[in-house]
C-alpha cells in the first residue's frame, strides 16, 4: 500500500519489524499500525521533508524484494543499506524512534507515565533563596557599561 508521498508502507512496516523487534506484549514496530504516523509526520517536520521519502526510494530499489525475505536475510540488507547509505538509513531510523516512542504501548511497557512535568506531573521543591548568598557576596566580575 503507497500514500500519495509514494512511500511503500508495507516496505516500511517490514523494515520496523527488523529495526524494532517485539518486547514481551508490544508487537514488533512493523505490526503497531506506526506506518501512516511515519509518513504523516516526515512530510511535516523540515528536518525528515523529502529525506526520509528518498531514503525509502532508495531501499526499495536496493532491495526490491526485502519483503520476501527472511528475517537473516532482512536484517544483512538493513546493514548494507546503512553501511552504504547512513545519512538516508539514520532518517529512517529517527523518524521511525520518534513515532515508536511517543506510542501509549511502549509507554506503559517502559513505565513512563505520560505525564507533563508541569503542571500536573513532577512537583518542584519550592525556592530556596539561600543557593544565591554566596553569588551576592562575590565583586562582580564584568565590566559596567554606561
Amino acid at each position: 500500500m503507497t500514500t500519495k508521498t509514494n512511500v511503500d508502507q508495507g516496505l516500511l512496516s517490514a523494515i520496523l519489524d527488523r529495526l524494532i523487534p517485539a518486547v514481551d506484549d508490544v508487537p514488533a514496530a512493523g505490526h503497531m499500525g506506526l506506518t501512516e504516523e511515519i509518513v504523516r509526520l516526515s512530510g511535516q517536520q523540515d528536518r525528515f521533508q523529502g529525506e526520509f521519502e528518498s531514503a525509502m526510494s532508495l531501499f526499495d530499489e536496493f532491495s526490491p524484494d526485502f519483503a520476501s525475505l527472511s528475517e537473516v536475510q532482512q536484517d544483512d540488507v538493513i546493514r548494507k543499506y546503512e553501511t552504504a547509505n547512513s545519512e538516508l538509513f539514520a532518517s529512517i531510523l529517527t523518524i521511525s524512534y520518534i513515532v515508536y516512542y511517543k506510542d501509549e504501548r511502549v509507554h506503559k511497557r517502559l513505565g513512563w507515565s505520560g505525564k507533563t512535568p508541569q503542571p500536573d506531573g513532577n512537583e518542584m521543591e519550592p525556592w530556596d533563596e539561600s543557593v544565591l548568598d554566596k553569588m551576592r557576596t562575590r565583586e562582580p566580575f564584568w565590566r559596567q557599561v554606561d
